[in-house]
């Protein structure tokens, strides 16, 4: 036999084999989807933006009731509310960031939104973007055989570089590097500004152009298994609203830091779209097997007279201290709800901290499928916390860590914190100063504990030093 015909043999056979194993591999995936098709629940997370944790009614204490937000009070009471529900940051970008990665900061880079503000202090380097390298949920249920769409505001990379389609998504509507809605100051009425929107009705709301393509992602992919996360730009700034709305708003009595008819408004489209998809799933016969996770990105943007500045408020996230860009409770405590019919518990009620990190890993969870391999996933499956089978977490404590300054310098300075059980301890750079709280207590931060429980007060610091140090956190420097 000469070496050419068996190179041509070897040659033949190689090829053979890549084409069987390309060939097994493709029949695995559409056994895979398949298998998603008919038994693995589709997945809806509506992220709100800048929506403060009493601009609810089923979560304000103090029963105001300004804002009307009947469908959100619904989803709450026909699953799981958490108490106290966080996010990952006291802004919108390291909460997407850390929603999308599983990650806190810092093992992915954004503890802020685009480039720190100036202070006494050096700020470390902020990320602008969620790096490739990050396995995002999209990607993995995208590989289980989902369908993903991403609607809404990106704000965590440069479109098309590094947006939703480069980290997992099918699809991008209106997601793009800004923050704000597109030709701002006119985004709620110009949604066709948005550089990822082009087919707007004349005169259509934003709100209400995302929740009807929302609702046609749904409906398109009524057949498959999805995953369809939708980032609201509402009800951040601009606070434009229909006028219809905003005039019914100002004809209302506000009272304690809820009087502003314009945002308000703003919450009422968003909730009006929370009912559109909430009806979707029904009249589509989805409801029963679909994960329904909603919650907001940070605090509401309010609460600044703790600090003195009670003229930038909005909203107030009272009994929370201060609010939006505060590491106080008031700028990271958060709306949060999770239903599944026939799995979660109607009018259920937790108390546990839980975290925007967790989501990723009770995804998984849910749809039976493991964490990509060599992957670290910061959160805790909170399946066995939503189904009852525990009631309390396996772990101690969650962190937050900001090195840096705000763009308005008020909200905070630098910092890190740990909170442990109803303990909180706060840690701020510029003069290395300590603060304790009892959460169960005192959910106003309003007394200082550290003085009276140094015990307390120096464990929980050298939990915090440990994390940062084993995490190889970015500190702030000295000037």
């Amino acid at each position: 036999m000469n070496r050419q015909f068996q190179y041509y043999l070897s040659w033949s056979w190689s090829t053979s084999c890549i084409f069987n194993t390309l060939l097994i591999l493709l029949v695995n995936s559409a056994l895979q989807a398949q298998e998603v098709k008919e038994d693995r629940p589709n997945i809806v997370i509506i992220l709100a933006d800048d929506l403060g944790w009493a601009d609810i009614n089923i979560n304000d204490p103090l029963q105001r009731h300004f804002y009307e937000t009947p469908h959100i009070d619904q989803l709450a009471r026909e699953g799981m509310r958490f108490a106290n529900g966080y996010s990952n940051g006291a802004n919108c970008s390291p909460t997407r960031a850390a929603l999308l990665s599983g990650q806190y900061y810092p093992h992915q880079p954004i503890y802020h939104v685009g480039q720190p503000g100036k202070g006494k202090m050096i700020s470390a380097e902020n990320g602008v973007s969620l790096p490739s390298s990050k396995v995002t949920i999209a990607e993995s249920l995208k590989i289980l055989g989902y369908k993903t769409g991403f609607i809404g505001k990106w704000h965590i990379g440069d479109v098309p570089d590094t947006g939703p389609l480069q980290q997992g998504f099918d699809i991008n509507i209106g997601g793009y590097h800004a923050g704000n809605p597109g030709g701002w100051p006119g985004g709620y009425f110009q949604p066709n500004n948005n550089p990822h929107i082009d087919d707007a009705f004349e005169g259509e709301y934003l709100t209400d152009y995302l929740s009807r393509k929302a609702v046609s992602f749904i409906k398109e992919n009524k057949d498959n298994a999805f995953y369809l996360q939708f980032s609201m730009y509402t009800p951040h700034s601009p606070y434009q609203a229909k006028s219809e709305y905003e005039e019914k708003y100002q004809t209302k009595t506000g009272e304690a830091g809820h009087n502003h008819a314009g945002y308000a408004a703003m919450i009422e489209s968003m909730d009006e779209s929370v009912g559109n998809i909430m009806n979707a799933l029904k009249e589509l016969g989805l409801e029963e097997n679909t994960l329904f996770i909603f919650c907001s990105d940070n605090g509401g943007r309010g609460g600044y007279d703790f600090l003195g500045h009670s003229d930038n408020d909005i909203t107030s996230n009272a009994p929370l201290k201060s609010g939006k860009g505060s590491f106080y409770e008031g700028g990271i405590r958060v709306p949060m709800m999770i239903k599944w019919p026939r799995k979660i518990p109607a009018q259920s009620l937790s108390e546990e901290a839980v975290m925007t990190i967790d989501f990723y890993p009770t995804i998984l969870a849910a749809v039976g499928s493991r964490a990509p391999s060599d992957y670290l996933l910061d959160g805790e499956n909170l399946l066995p916390l939503l189904t009852g089978q525990i009631s309390h977490l396996q772990r101690e404590n969650i962190y937050w860590h900001f090195p840096g300054y705000p763009n308005s310098p008020w909200r905070t300075s630098p910092v890190s914190v740990i909170r442990s059980g109803d303990w909180k301890l706060m840690r701020f750079y510029e003069d290395d100063k300590l603060e304790l709280y009892n959460l169960g207590n005192d959910v106003g931060e309003k007394v200082d504990l550290s003085l009276q429980y140094p015990e307390i007060r120096n464990n929980l610091f050298d939990k915090l030093q440990h994390w940062l140090k084993e995490n190889k956190a970015p500190m702030p420097t000295r000037r």
